[in-house]
């Protein structure tokens, strides 16, 4: 009896090992080259032509354009969705919540999360430039690997076409933009590397009943939970230009004590390089990169930074908290966003305000 059921247990295993994982890659035009390497890997890969492809006025994946391709492979059985738009270099996964469960999108903070964490477990000099708009969850990681991580305001897109700023970087030097772009310093085909090390963590999470979402859910238990969201306003016409303008004045000279319930502790002038404290006055060097941009950090665990360029405003909204379980992770991820909506709703009306 007990001979049977190990025989059963032992025949399962090797059923799901036979099984593998599949891999669905999802772009434009179709990556031959790309697929070749990945399916050395010993994984199955295939190539889907995406519904919507990006167009010239968008950074990113969204959901709305991997639907249709997320419905294909759940049909299809496919195990992990990768979004690629090889013109720079960009990708974006997608990964099923249960390994026999629904797809989600992963954004670029947490694409970079659990990729760093995989290279910082194999590179031991390994060091990273990451733009202003990515997490500073990032950073724990890296500390806990005393590994060098530095945050820069403008980090130059494409990637690849600034070869005199990558090339001044030492080899085993991670690139991450706001925009999916991730470059590895040192590889001769970055791209593929990066996603064989993503492919390969996914093989063995399959075959531990698990999946990459798994990956980032220990990551948050490791570090705590944070939650992004960046936004951008187009601000080419002149009147939307004065109003933001008049935004951040306000925030500069007379900052209110709070933004809707949710009391304001202090504001980062990025531009001046100080920090001041509304609950105790103090003003103190600021931390960050000098910047033409404002940081507010709110009581509840949450801030915003406010940043302008010639055509657009950015708002990067991240908000920190504890995560334990798996199932919370939607709960929290759509209280966030309703924090979002209420907090632009005041901050658009600090400009309307006399």
């Amino acid at each position: 009896m007990i001979e049977n059921a190990i025989n059963e247990e032992v025949q399962g295993q090797i059923e799901k090992e036979r099984e593998g994982l599949r891999v669905l890659i999802t772009s434009e035009n179709p990556q031959d080259e790309l697929i070749a390497k990945l399916a050395n890997l010993e994984v199955e890969v295939q190539w889907h032509k995406i519904a919507e492809p990006l167009t010239s006025l968008e950074d990113t994946f969204t959901f709305r354009h991997l639907k249709p391709v997320f419905d294909y492979a759940e049909k299809n059985g496919f195990d992990l969705v990768i979004a690629v738009d090889s013109t720079y270099d960009k990708f974006t996964l997608g990964v099923r919540k249960l390994v026999t469960g629904n797809f989600i999108l992963l954004n670029i903070h947490h694409t970079s999360l659990i990729l760093s964490k995989l290279l910082l477990e194999n590179h031991g000099s390994l060091r990273c430039k990451k733009s202003i708009f990515i997490t500073d969850l990032l950073e724990k990681i890296f500390a806990k690997h005393e590994a060098e991580i530095t945050t820069i305001v403008n980090l130059p897109t494409p990637l690849k076409d600034h070869e005199t700023f990558i090339l001044s970087e030492p080899d085993e030097t991670l690139f991450i933009s706001e925009n999916q772009e991730i470059l590895l310093k040192g590889q001769n085909d970055s791209l593929s590397y990066l996603l064989s090390r993503l492919i390969m963590s996914a093989k063995k999470a399959k075959s531990e009943d698990k999946t990459l979402f798994d990956s980032l859910i220990g990551i948050y238990t490791d570090y705590g939970f944070q939650r992004e969201k960046n936004l951008a306003v187009s601000i080419e016409e002149p009147s939307q230009k004065v109003f933001f303008k008049k935004v951040i004045a306000r925030l500069k000279r007379k900052p209110p004590m709070s933004l809707g319930m949710t009391e304001i502790t202090s504001i980062e002038d990025l531009s001046n390089g100080t920090l001041k404290n509304l609950l105790s006055g103090r003003i103190v060097p600021s931390k960050s990169p000098t910047a033409n941009a404002l940081q507010v950090q709110l009581s509840n665990n949450s801030r915003f930074l406010i940043f302008p360029t010639e055509q657009k405003i950015n708002f990067f909204f991240t908000s920190h908290g504890k995560l334990i379980k798996k199932d919370d992770f939607t709960t929290l991820s759509q209280q966030f966003d309703q924090r979002v909506v209420k907090l632009l709703s005041e901050i658009n009306r600090l400009g309307l305000e006399n």
